[in-house]
């Protein structure tokens, strides 16, 4: 078992996460071809929510009887962090969401929504991407949504409007490649965008996690 932090019991819980991240991407990897995604893995995305809460709470209480504050505003933020020295105030005010950290408030309303009322569903999305390779070295890509009008060559190769694609050729290689993700299906929640990658998103959240109990770590000890 790693140690993350210096934080014997959040370091539990940190390791299980990590390991449950490796576990949710083999899984996702199997799952490539469903259109549905398992009610097993809403479960496990919501552990690892879960668990991601509770080792902030861990390190809340360690200075707090309250949980790690987590505000969209600065009045919110002072009256619920009054129990924390100065050091420890500065860093926990700079990873909030009124700071510009969009993840941590995005992150606090999908692990309410599924600690409170349902699992929250997935969907598979694919995106084509379109990759334009030389021999020589040096590739060009483009994704959907990228329109090319008559006289456009890519790489010395002429586009093709009608296809979108270089026309064809001996000079440049050409690839169709189909990206397959897991998104969070989120419509009807209007304070999160429509486009939150599940697994980006969870490791991030885990990385950034890490930080900032690190960084309380470092600031307790000084």
């Amino acid at each position: 078992m790693k140690n993350l932090t210096s934080y014997t019991d959040i370091n539990a819980l940190l390791n299980k996460v990590e390991n449950s991240l490796l576990i949710l991407e083999a899984k996702y990897n199997e799952s490539l071809h469903n259109q549905v995604v398992s009610p097993e893995l809403l479960v496990e995305v919501k552990d690892i929510l879960g668990n991601l809460r509770s080792s902030l709470d861990f390190l809340s209480h360690k200075f707090s009887k309250n949980n790690f504050p987590i505000c969209d505003g600065v009045s919110d933020f002072e009256n619920r962090s009054k129990d924390f020295s100065a050091s420890i105030q500065l860093i926990l005010e700079k990873w909030q969401p009124f700071k510009g950290n969009e993840w941590l408030g995005q992150f606090n309303i999908l692990n309410n929504k599924s600690k409170h009322i349902t699992l929250i569903p997935q969907k598979r999305t694919e995106v084509i991407e379109t990759r334009v390779t030389h021999p020589q070295g040096g590739s060009v890509s483009w994704g959907q949504g990228v329109t090319f009008g008559s006289g456009v060559s890519v790489m010395g190769v002429p586009i093709d409007p009608r296809t979108q694609l270089p026309v064809a050729n001996n000079m440049v290689k050409t690839e169709r490649i189909v990206w397959v993700n897991f998104a969070f299906d989120i419509e009807g929640i209007a304070e999160l965008p429509n486009n939150i990658l599940v697994l980006p998103f969870l490791k991030i959240c885990f990385e950034k996690i890490v930080q900032i109990i690190n960084e309380v770590s470092a600031a307790d000890n000084e």
